[in-house]
């Protein structure tokens, strides 16, 4: 299967990777961005071990396909709360 290279910012660091067209969010983060802190649980979007900020909104990365984050912003949502935490 083809590649398409994507171009997406990851916890405020602009990547350039390829994926294949039928592969999801979450396995491009935890894959080709070392993305660490987002799991696989469900697969079908039910559990929310997934979710993170794509442009402020929150999504299951198990349901959004890599390809589909081209030119976006990409947080996981600890990183949302620790930047959040006065501490």
């Amino acid at each position: 299967m083809s590649r398409i290279r994507v171009a997406v910012t990851v916890d405020g660091i602009r990547r350039h990777v390829d994926v294949e067209p039928d592969r999801a969010l979450v396995d491009v983060l935890r894959d080709d961005c070392g993305v660490t802190g987002i799991e696989h649980g469900c697969t079908d979007g039910t559990c929310g071990a997934c979710t993170v900020l794509v442009d402020e909104v929150e999504i299951r990365s198990c349901l959004m396909l890599g390809v589909q984050a081209e030119g976006a912003q990409v947080r996981r949502l600890q990183d949302r709360r620790c930047s959040a935490d006065p501490r």
